[in-house]
Order: C-alpha cells, then sequence, then structure tokens
C-alpha cells in the first residue's frame, strides 16, 4: 500500500537568523511553516510533497535545492521572474523566542495559483496542510480556498496551522474573519494559546472553541509553549503535559509538531485506520500528542529551521 502523502502548501522563504554572539551578523537558513512542516515529515520517514512558487533566483534555487535534499516531493513547485524568493529577519532574545521582520510582500509564494498545481497530485489521498499566512493577500487566499475545495473533493483530510504572523497582514493584525474561515473548513486545526485567545476576541476560549468544532474541525489542538497542549474533538477533550527541555532556538517547533502530528495520521490512514476510528481512540491520540511534543522539543535544542528538525532515529 502506498504511503499517505502530506501535502504543505504555501511560504518556503529564507529565515536570516540572528547570531546571538554577533547580534549584527544573521545567518542563512531555509525556512517558511509549510515548507518546515514538510521537511518535518520527509525527516521522519513520511511521504511529503511541497506545493508552492519559488523565485527564479539565487534564494529560489537554494530553497528548491534544500526541499529536495530532505527528501520533499517537489513536483507541484514552481518558479517565476515576476517577483523575488520572500526574506525574514529572525531576531532571537534571552529565551530563544523569536522576533520577525518580513520582507514580503511582493513575493514569489503569492503568486501559486491553483490551476499550477498538478492534476495527478490529487490521485492518491492524502493530507492537504497550510497556514494563514497564505491569506494574507486576495489573490493567494483564494488560491488557498480553491485548494482546499479541491482536497475535500477528492476525499482528503485538511490541517490548518494558525501560525499568526500579524506583520504580514497590511492592517498589521491577521483578519479573524478569514483565519476562522478557514478554520471552519479543516480536520486537524493547530493553534497556540495566544491565538486562540486573539481569535476568541473576548469571548471565553471553551465557548469559541464549540463554535468552531461545532463546524468540519474533528481534532484540534492547542499548544502554549513549555505548557501542557489541550486535545479537543466533538466527544472528548484532554490535556497533555510538556517535560522542559534547554532552549536554543524556537524556530521550527510548533512546524516539528505539526509534521510529528500529521505524519503519525498519515501512517495511522496508510495502515488501513479510518479518520473516524482513530478520533474514537484516545489512547492512541494521547500517543500522537506526546511524540509531536517530542519532535518539538528536540527541535528548540539546535539553531535552524530544516537542519534543526529531528530525524526518525532522534525522535525514536
Amino acid at each position: 500500500m502506498n504511503p499517505t502523502p502530506v501535502c504543505c502548501f504555501g511560504e518556503v522563504l529564507i529565515d536570516f537568523l540572528q547570531d546571538k554572539t554577533q547580534p549584527g551578523l544573521f545567518q542563512r537558513f531555509a525556512g517558511g511553516a509549510p515548507a518546515n512542516v514538510a521537511v518535518a515529515v520527509a525527516r521522519l520517514g513520511g511521504q511529503s510533497k511541497f506545493i508552492g512558487m519559488l523565485g527564479k533566483d539565487m534564494f529560489g534555487d537554494f530553497l528548491l535545492q534544500e526541499l529536495q535534499s530532505y527528501g520533499v516531493d517537489c513536483s507541484a513547485v514552481r518558479q517565476t521572474l515576476d517577483a523575488k524568493t520572500a526574506l525574514a529577519f529572525v531576531a532571537l532574545n534571552e529565551e530563544g523566542d523569536r522576533s520577525f521582520s518580513f520582507y514580503r510582500p511582493p513575493a514569489a509564494d503569492l503568486l501559486y495559483k491553483a490551476e499550477h498545481c498538478p492534476t495527478e497530485l490529487w490521485q492518491q489521498k492524502g493530507i492537504l496542510h497550510l497556514c494563514s499566512n497564505s491569506l494574507t493577500e486576495p489573490e493567494i487566499a483564494q488560491t488557498s480556498f480553491a485548494l482546499v475545495r479541491l482536497a475535500q473533493q477528492q476525499g482528503w483530510l485538511v490541517s490548518v496551522d494558525a501560525n499568526l504572523r500579524h506583520n504580514l497582514w497590511s492592517e498589521g493584525k491577521a483578519s479573524r474573519e478569514l483565519v476562522i474561515q478557514l478554520l471552519e473548513m479543516a480536520d486537524l486545526v493547530k493553534l497556540s494559546e495566544d491565538e486562540l485567545d486573539y481569535l476568541a476576541d473576548g469571548q471565553s476560549s471553551a465557548s469559541w472553541l464549540q463554535h468552531i468544532l461545532a463546524f468540519r474541525p474533528a481534532w484540534l489542538v492547542v499548544t502554549a509553549g513549555a505548557a501542557q497542549v489541550q486535545s479537543y474533538s466533538k466527544a472528548d477533550s484532554f490535556s497533555v503535559p510538556v517535560t522542559a527541555v534547554p532552549v536554543v532556538d524556537t524556530t521550527a517547533a510548533g512546524d516539528a509538531f505539526v509534521g510529528a502530528w500529521l505524519h503519525q495520521i498519515a501512517q495511522q490512514l496508510t495502515q488501513g485506520t479510518s479518520f473516524a476510528e482513530l478520533l474514537s481512540d484516545r489512547s492512541a491520540q494521547q500517543q500522537m500528542i506526546e511524540k509531536a511534543i517530542k519532535a518539538g522539543s528536540l527541535t528548540c535544542q539546535k539553531f535552524g529551521a530544516f537542519a534543526a528538525l529531528p530525524t526518525a532515529q532522534e525522535w525514536g
């Protein structure tokens, strides 16, 4: 049986990460949340594909080579001369937490359209994963929703990590309406505690989550850094503790969590377990979240994004 692919749509960009010993220096790393998830799945031994647009420039060529070197299928990646590859400068504080300065828009990733996606991608059932950063401009938002509808028509699961980056939006804050519209269309949702507070907009977290789960989402997780992870479904909720680890750099830790989570779900689907069966097995869900936490914790202990994501051997 062919493995269930995890196909990640959205931005892949250059993270220029600040050198903590020499703050004026920045080192180049491949990054971008959906690309990080694709690499996370591949490094854990899963089948992953990336869907997106790169600039036909030195950074775009570098990113394409990096994705391929980690085993990510890039047959749905396109390159363009109409815009440059996006850049992000990442500063770190003493705890390893990040602040971002983005050079986007304009950027190549915003130019991807549904028709750029090869029709053969949908021939095998899989999981489509995306983030809210592909909603920041009208055209890329239209593409995002079109790909979600295509995936659902083919019986795929849809995964959304809110991954709010307010400074990517022209208004200086994410559109709650657009982000919530995307979350309501997903089967799998990952939020941070801060994102939950922002999207709930004064409403209690419990009632807002109940509202979201009344739509399509079947499994929703909320992370809170070193605090416990909360899991919610229409029928159940529980928490999983997080063991403290020495933090070097939190870049891509959340993406490692998502990648490990989706990889395990894909494995279950490949083995013939239905999504409905998985949702009725609380013990299996807890084990998946524990392993996703481990992937995020391992990533926190290294610098960078792609290179910091754990291998299957490290993950255990």
